[in-house]
């Protein structure tokens, strides 16, 4: 007679505090995916993955980052799926990038549509340090865990993916359309 093998209990208190983070990890995979469909499908496959390796969970640390990572893994897997591999070629040369104005009075005039705008001009590797670190607040050392990233490596994709952002942010707020060459930042 075949026998079921009994099923770790996951402990109620790490339910609840995943379920804690859901706002978080949906707007983080919007942001990563620009879909919404495909933001909720990517949410909901990163708690199942969560919830069926909670026992790896390492207590004591960030139950935030290893969501986000989870996520972050299911999300590059997609775009290796899609055929988009090439998109997420990086290259550690800087990009030039045209420096918009600083100044205080830049971010606060920005609305919430121009910034989800020049959010998906970014490439992939420059948008999730970003939404990690200014989006989720995740500081630099769990962003490079999340990303299996050296920490120098994080503060450069976001250094470049916050002046690309400005360069954007201005002509949008302006009612422009961003020229094609700050598009192309990598």
């Amino acid at each position: 007679m075949w026998r079921r093998r009994p099923q770790p209990t996951r402990d109620p208190a790490f339910d609840r505090e995943a379920l804690g983070h859901l706002a978080a990890l949906h707007d983080t995979a919007l942001r990563l995916c620009g879909d919404a469909a495909e933001a909720q499908d990517l949410t909901h496959d990163t708690y199942v993955r969560a919830l069926n390796a909670a026992d790896r969970f390492e207590p004591g640390t960030s139950l935030k980052a290893w969501l986000l990572t989870i996520l972050h893994n299911l999300f590059r897997t997609r775009l290796r799926d899609k055929g988009r591999h090439a998109e997420l070629e990086l290259d550690d040369g800087s990009a030039e990038v045209a420096v918009a104005p600083t100044g205080e009075e830049v971010w606060h005039a920005v609305t919430s549509a121009q910034l989800d705008s020049a959010m998906e001009l970014l490439p992939p590797k420059l948008r999730e340090a970003v939404v990690l670190r200014d989006l989720q607040g995740l500081s630099y050392k769990e962003i490079s865990q999340v990303l299996d990233l050296p920490v120098g490596t994080v503060m450069s994709r976001l250094h470049r993916g916050r002046e690309a952002l400005k360069a954007s942010l201005v002509p949008l707020m302006q009612g422009e359309s961003v020229p094609a060459h700050k598009r192309d930042v990598r």
